[in-house]
Order: C-alpha cells, then sequence, then structure tokens
C-alpha cells in the first residue's frame, strides 16, 4: 500500500511538472486588411479592397517546441481600376510547428509551416464560371524570432516568416459552372481531377510574415497588435495571385 502510495505522487508530481513546463493559449484578433486580387482566368485586371479580417487561435508552448494554429476568415468587397465589383471571401487555417535547435541563437526557432486556404471570388458582371476559387494545401520552412524586454521583462515581441513551396492546387474549372456538352465527354469525376495540380517549386508558392507586439497583465493574460503579410501565387490551368495585409489587435488568454 505504501508503494502505491508513493508510485501515486511520484506520477502526480511529474504530471504536475509537465503542466507547468507546457503553456497554452487561446487567442483572437481583429482588425483592417486591405487586399489585392487577380484571377488571369476571368481578367488580367487587380481588384483591390479593404474589410475586417478575424482570425482565431490555439499555442502551445514547452521549452524546446512551439505549436500554432490560426484559423482566418475575411469577406471583402473589391473593386478594379474601372470599377468592376467582385465579392471575396478568404478562409484559411495555417499552422507553424517551431524547434529550440542548439546551433541557433537562443532567440531564434526554426521549424515548419502548413496553410490550408480557401479564396472564393463572386464577379458581379460574369455570365460564366462565376463563382471562382481555389483551394490549395502547401508546405515550408518556418523561422521565428522572439524576444522579452522591460522591467519585468512583461513586453514580448515576436516576428515570424514562412515559404511554402510544394503542396498541391484545386481551383475553378468545368467542374463549378460547366457548359452543357462538357459532361456529356467526361464524368464529373475526371473533370475533378484534372482540376488538381501539384504545386511545380517556385511557379506556386505561399509566403507570410507575421509580426506582433504584447504586454502581458497580471493575470498572465495578453494584450497586442500586430502585423500579417501574405503572398500567394498559383498556376493551374489560369495563374491568380493575391496579396495582403492585416493590421490587428489581440488577446491572449493562458489556459
Amino acid at each position: 500500500m505504501k508503494k502505491l502510495l508513493l508510485l501515486g505522487l511520484f506520477l502526480l508530481s511529474q504530471t504536475c511538472a509537465f503542466a507547468q513546463e507546457s503553456q497554452k493559449t487561446i487567442l483572437i484578433n481583429a482588425g483592417t486588411q486591405n487586399l489585392w486580387e487577380r484571377d488571369f482566368g476571368y481578367s488580367p485586371l487587380v481588384y483591390k479592397g479593404s474589410a475586417i479580417g478575424l482570425t482565431l487561435g490555439y499555442a502551445n508552448v514547452t521549452e524546446k517546441k512551439t505549436d500554432e494554429v490560426y484559423l482566418h476568415y475575411s469577406k471583402l468587397a473589391l473593386q478594379s481600376p474601372y470599377n468592376a465589383e467582385m465579392a471575396a471571401t478568404h478562409a484559411s487555417i495555417i499552422t507553424y510547428t517551431f524547434y529550440k535547435a542548439e546551433w541557433l541563437p537562443d532567440k531564434f526557432t526554426l521549424g515548419w509551416s502548413n496553410n490550408n486556404a480557401l479564396s472564393l471570388r463572386n464577379y458581379e458582371d460574369a455570365q460564366n464560371f462565376s463563382p471562382r476559387f481555389d483551394f490549395h494545401t502547401s508546405f515550408g520552412p518556418a523561422l521565428r524570432y522572439q524576444t522579452f524586454f522591460g522591467n519585468q521583462q512583461q513586453w514580448r515581441f515576436t516576428s515570424q516568416a514562412h515559404w511554402q513551396v510544394i503542396g498541391f492546387l484545386f481551383s475553378a474549372s468545368y467542374v463549378t459552372s460547366p457548359p452543357e456538352p462538357f459532361l456529356h465527354e467526361q464524368s464529373t469525376f475526371n473533370a475533378f481531377l484534372q482540376s488538381i495540380r501539384l504545386f511545380q517549386p517556385f511557379q506556386q508558392q505561399d509566403l507570410g510574415v507575421l509580426s506582433q507586439l504584447f504586454y502581458q497583465l497580471p493575470s498572465r493574460n495578453e494584450i497586442g497588435i500586430g502585423y500579417r503579410f501574405h503572398y500567394t501565387s498559383l498556376e493551374n490551368a489560369q495563374h491568380s495571385q493575391r496579396s495582403g495585409g492585416h493590421y490587428f489587435f489581440q488577446l491572449n488568454f493562458q489556459l
């Protein structure tokens, strides 16, 4: 009985120690997002606009590893130089995993990132092939810098970047708005397969930078501001591009 009690106390102490080493955070941010987008399958013109973007996220930080997940959503009214309108909806789930390497400077961590992003485009004047869309899943390396400062180290600055050049793309095609004779010639499944393409490195790419400044409250929660930049270039049957900047205010809640 005594041995079982000692074993139980030992396991409890290890569990508590592990819980202390792992810091879990829920985050939410919102702010102005400026975006431009171009879909050569419809028009070579650039469509621009601004709206509010919203992001929810989760982070799990240990001594040697950091995992982050961000869910971003925005809906924008974009215009071409000739005042043609396009309603754009963007949704993405991007993950980061950073590792502390002994050969790196103390404030840097290195890892990888994965982005799963959907862009849906409704053109006001389109007669065919609207809405248009593309969805891509991409992977690539990521680098992060983080530093603490202030009398009590209550300020925290982080900046991280990713560059993803491998993955696959599913884009607008005859599957979404097929001319009637098209599906008489082949099945929907074959049309679907024709719409998927693997990334050709450096021909398709997704890159981004995320910089944030936080202040830690007495409750250990944080408030902060940040800026997120992203650029995506995709090529299937047609070429599409988009880029944007998101200025935001963020709250971090410690679990």
